[in-house]
């Protein structure tokens, strides 16, 4: 595949370009631009789905709805619970959904269908699902085929139809709980509103029934065997009470009134007496040990309660303090080893002896104390002991006394409960109440539940689009073609320069056009119609071209396209007149060599479209003895065939000729022993024209099917690919067609739309997308 390498014009390379095309997130206008394109599909789906939305409403039956409501008593039935932590009730969820799928069982909806008379209703009969209908018509068919007869025997066939009209009444039943409260809705639907409300209150008062007669039949299944029970528990309860008290008398274990014994209560008062000694004890020896450290220590500081309250020590301690005080002041006068310092040393030292003495006094005091105490310790545990040991006997009877009479308890109290029980059966077989009850009875309904137009109709529309939307994303998905600039952009990297409309021929040419081929109008079109979409498209090209023009020098652009017919010698030659008149220097080349279609123009009608052939002074040859050109004349000119000049301009021409380098002139320019030596002719030509004019087209023939399109391409700065029918060509041809370059390296500025559709080039130029 050929390199496309585009020009530093830009500052980008056509690969970078590409690259960045399709690494570019889908846009929003390329949504917008996606739905416009196929606005007329998905539309049309749309209307389709509101006419079936219509055809639906208008042909299906209508359905009404009447709802009865009845409210669970939570005292009768197990649903609620309390939270063991914080206390809080929940309502058990499970419970309301059990009781909702009782009201649509089989043995509620067989009650009601038998109590209404339903087993033969036409609407629930005929009323059948599209697998049912299906699984009929298989059935019918096989019958048909086999020579069946589709009957069965009697018992078969009620059983089948009570089956068929069972589940065609559940499909009609409706059941929700009112949000979080005890309230169930009980529905149903039919095309009668007056069935409706009758069947919804039958349903309401059969599951009301079913539960009064289960809770009936389970009170009296339940008082039989409670009243076996009782019995049994009853005589177990008198043969443990009566085993208690032999068991007491045998082991004369006498009971007081507050439930203990006599030995009990004697082994607790010596307890509390040893209890006392053993406190004294540990009082009195931490009082002996306190003041014997004191003593030893610091006796003037001992400080105990008992201290504190004897005199003769108060006395003492206040003698010492005033004997160091007055040795203090006598060591603040007198020098050390003054007879008075000495004489008060000596009577401090005679207090304390005296202090002393008083303490182990009291000392001695504390210690018969501790003795007396131990004493007392030792005579109260030798008491408990003794008791303790005189009723350990009794202990294993009274263990073994209080596992009966435990038992006995147990017994006692399993009797009352299921005497209680028996009591509550007995009433509830007696007067059976319902655990519900109807809050609101089911009324005929005053509006029809389906079809409802306000959410078919929308609904059909939002189908239609979605099935639109789905079919233009396939149809863009299989579609490989070319299409719209933007899809060559987006797959192939072509940035696209412009869309130019199919020419039309608006009358506005004056008689400058008389006696013209229809077929030639458009070379000519930007002279006769300026401002026509034809001419304004044009010049949105020529603006989207002038952004790639160097500032200062000049350009040679080639314009071709895949093959013949694309409308590329109509896009050269009135780009060539847009720039001519525009006061540009600009030069149109003909290297078309199959067609030579310019070539055949300005040698036989040039005047008519505003081309001249280049003066031949230009390409170095002399001006006189040309030799003649071997191209017919068109019909328009019968009388001359072959012209051995240039044609000659009148001077009342109203349109600046553009200069054309004809394919004729290339030839001439050829070395004549060559027969492709129009190429290297046409490169050196073009290299010495590029220094006289700001801008060459080159006009050439379909590169997929010519080589010298191919070869000339190489030698351009830029080449325009021209599309006449991007609807036609497909993105795999096109890809083919550039792998004809091989190796070649060229320049494609870009992709001109030719012939598109006038909505595609409006949306271009309104986008301002012109310019890929």
């Amino acid at each position: 595949m050929a390199i496309h390498e585009l020009t530093a014009f830009d500052g980008l390379s056509t690969s970078a370009r590409r690259d960045g095309v399709r690494a570019a997130p889908l846009s929003f206008y390329d949504l917008i631009n996606f739905l416009r394109r196929n606005a007329r599909l998905i539309v049309m789906s749309m209307v389709l789905g509101l006419l079936i939305g219509i055809l639906y409403v208008a042909k299906t039956p209508s359905s009404y709805e009447a709802s009865a409501r009845l409210v669970i008593d939570p005292e009768q039935s197990r649903i609620l619970s309390q939270d063991a932590a914080t206390g809080t009730v929940i309502i058990e969820a499970a419970e309301i959904a059990s009781q909702v799928e009782i009201v649509k069982s089989e043995a509620i909806a067989a009650n009601v269908i038998h109590s209404l008379g339903l087993l033969d209703d036409p609407e629930i009969i005929n009323a059948s699902s599209w697998y049912g209908s299906l699984k009929q018509m298989l059935a019918s068919a096989g019958n048909f085929v086999f020579g069946g007869t589709g009957s069965s025997e009697t018992p078969q066939a009620e059983e089948e139809r009570m089956r068929r009209t069972m589940e065609g009444f559940l499909s009609r039943v409706s059941v929700r709980r009112v949000g979080q409260s005890y309230v169930l809705e009980i529905g149903y639907r039919s095309g009668d509103p007056v069935k409706a409300a009758r069947t919804a209150n039958a349903l309401a008062e059969a599951y009301i029934r079913n539960g009064m007669n289960d809770r009936a039949a389970a009170a009296r299944q339940g008082a039989l065997w409670l009243e076996g029970r009782l019995m049994e528990v009853g005589q177990k309860a008198r043969e443990a009470a009566l085993a208690a008290e032999q068991y007491r008398n045998e082991h004369d274990i006498t009971a007081m009134a507050n439930a203990t014994t006599l030995d009990q209560q004697q082994l607790s008062e010596l307890s509390s007496q040893m209890l006392e000694a053993r406190a004294a004890t540990a009082d009195a020896s931490a009082k002996l040990s306190t003041l014997t450290e004191l003593i030893a220590t610091n006796p003037a500081d001992a400080n105990l309660p008992e201290l504190a309250s004897n005199p003769q020590l108060m006395k003492l301690r206040e003698e010492l303090r005033l004997a160091e005080t007055k040795l203090v002041g006598l060591t603040e006068r007198y020098s050390a080893g003054n007879p008075a310092i000495a004489a008060a040393g000596a009577e401090i030292a005679r207090i304390q002896s005296n202090l002393i003495g008083e303490l182990r006094q009291v000392e001695a005091l504390y210690r018969s104390n501790l003795e007396t105490a131990k004493s007392r310790q030792a005579l109260a545990e030798q008491q408990f002991a003794n008791a303790n040991r005189k009723g350990a006997d009794k202990n294993i009877a009274r263990v073994e006394l209080a596992e009966i009479e435990s038992r006995a308890s147990t017994y006692r109290q399993l009797y009352e409960t299921t005497l209680q029980q028996v009591v509550g059966a007995l009433q509830t077989q007696s007067f059976p109440l319902g655990k519900a009850r109807i809050v609101t009875a089911a009324t005929e309904p005053l509006t029809r539940v389906w079809p409802k137009p306000s959410v078919i109709l929308p609904f059909s529309v939002v189908l239609g689009a979605a099935f639109g939307l789905f079919a233009a994303v396939g149809h863009q998905a299989m579609d490989r073609r070319a299409g719209s600039g933007e899809r060559l952009q987006r797959e192939l990297g072509l940035a696209s320069l412009g869309h130019v409309p199919t020419y039309r021929d608006e009358g506005a040419a004056g008689s400058e056009t008389e006696g013209l081929s229809p077929n030639l109008l458009p070379l000519r079109a930007v002279l006769d119609t300026p401002y026509s979409e034809f001419s304004e498209a044009l010049r949105s090209v020529k603006n989207s071209l002038d952004s790639l023009l160097p500032a200062d020098g000049s350009m040679i652009i080639g314009i071709t396209s895949v093959g013949s017919g694309e409308g590329k010698t109509t896009i050269a030659t009135n780009l060539a007149q847009l720039y001519q008149n525009e006061g540009e220097s600009v030069l149109l080349v003909d290297a078309d060599f199959i067609s030579a279609r310019l070539t055949r123009l300005v040698y036989n009608a040039a005047p008519d479209f505003a081309i001249k052939p280049i003066a031949t002074t230009m390409l170095g040859e002399p001006g006189e003895g040309a030799t003649v050109s071997r191209l017919p004349r068109a019909h328009r000119y019968p009388e001359r065939m072959v012209i051995d000049h240039d044609p000659v301009h009148d001077d009342e021409e109203t349109a600046v000729p553009v200069p054309l380098l004809t394919a004729e002139q290339t030839r001439r320019l050829a070395v004549a022993p060559y027969r492709y030596g129009h190429l290297p002719a046409l490169k050196e030509t073009l290299a010495k024209l590029r220094s006289q004019y700001k801008l060459i087209i080159v006009d050439m023939s379909g590169f997929e099917e010519s080589a010298d399109t191919r070869s000339i391409c190489s030698h351009v700065d830029g080449v325009v690919l021209v599309i006449g029918d991007s609807r036609r060509l497909t993105i795999e041809r096109l890809t083919d067609a550039l792998k004809t370059f091989g190796r070649s390296r060229i320049s494609l500025l870009g992709v001109i739309s030719n012939r598109s559709r006038t909505g595609t080039v409006r949306r271009a130029a309104f986008t301002g997308g012109l310019l890929g």
